[in-house]
């Protein structure tokens, strides 16, 4: 019996424009979520430490995102902070059904959640989406300040209009938002932290620590901000502000750290992202030397 053209013809994931739409939707929906809650003496949980810290309400964002992403797209693999990997379903007919054509989304319910419970409005929700292992499509929502960041194949926009790219200041002239060194890298390498710190205060003209890494590299997106850069990252917190960023004209570099090397840039633990194509040279100096310590701690 023959097989028909249609049987027989690779599938193809859907398009960066109809996976944007999911993200969107999913995260709108969490968003109102979050929205109707009164966040007044919110309880806490602490994961590793006091710094790390989780809520019943950013558990309850993730499954209504999940649910609304399996609902529109059964067969997609997710990667959420709090849940962890849920592996892709068996494809249906007619759906992606190889690895280079998997759909993924890297979910954040609520990246800044020290931020949310304290009552600061500088939260977010982030959700990446990639096509194997490519980034093609992401959302940021940041929902009490009514701020949507959006990119697919076409320009990135925030509430639907669309941002320009500029031009990295220089140095001296440099607003970046970063917690870097952070507690993490004082751990890991107190001397190198101790003497970097002061040169990058010194080096750049302010630095700003938003406590939402989603937040910051959509600002750097937006040109609000020249730089943002963190030594220590997970990709639920960076795939969506990433793709956004290069979008809008922005350029990222990153390094391995402990990992393995050759991944792409959203699984990489290190960045240094800049609002246009110019480069920091002191920041990305100061990664580079974290790199070569990580490599002799190996």
């Amino acid at each position: 019996m023959n097989t028909s053209a249609a049987q027989t013809a690779p599938t193809t994931a859907p398009s960066p424009d109809h996976l944007l739409d999911i993200a969107l939707t999913a995260a709108r929906a969490a968003a109102d979520y979050i929205r109707s809650l009164d966040r007044e003496g919110l309880a806490r949980e602490y994961k590793t430490s006091s710094h790390d810290i989780v809520t019943e309400h950013d558990r309850a964002s993730e499954e209504i995102i999940v649910a609304e992403l399996r609902r529109l797209l059964p067969t997609c693999r997710i990667v959420g902070e709090e849940g962890g990997e849920r592996p892709a379903d068996a494809p249906h007919a007619g759906e992606a059904d190889s690895a280079e054509q998997v759909v993924s989304f890297y979910v954040d319910p609520i990246d800044g959640t020290s931020n949310f419970a304290a009552g600061l409005p500088l939260f977010c929700i982030s959700i990446g989406v990639t096509v194997g292992d490519e980034l093609v499509a992401g959302v940021i929502d940041a929902p009490i300040l009514g701020q949507v960041f959006t990119a697919a194949d076409g320009p990135a926009m925030l509430n639907g209009r669309e941002l320009r790219p500029r031009a990295t200041n220089g140095a001296p002239d440099a607003l970046v938002l970063s917690g870097f060194p952070g507690q993490r890298t004082w751990a890991e390498f107190p001397e190198h932290a101790a003497r970097v710190q002061p040169q990058l205060e010194d080096g750049l003209s302010a630095i700003r620590h938003l406590g939402s890494a989603a937040i910051e590299l959509a600002y750097v997106a937006a040109g609000w901000a020249d730089a943002t850069f963190l030594a220590s990252i997970n990709a639920w917190d960076i795939a969506a502000g990433f793709h956004i960023l290069n979008r809008a004209g922005g350029s990222v570099r990153t390094w391995p750290g402990r990992g393995e090397k050759g991944l792409p840039d959203f699984l990489n633990p290190a960045y240094v992202a800049c609002t246009g194509q110019e480069r920091l040279d002191l920041v990305d100096g100061v990664f580079e030397e974290l790199q070569a310590l990580r490599d002799a701690d190996l």
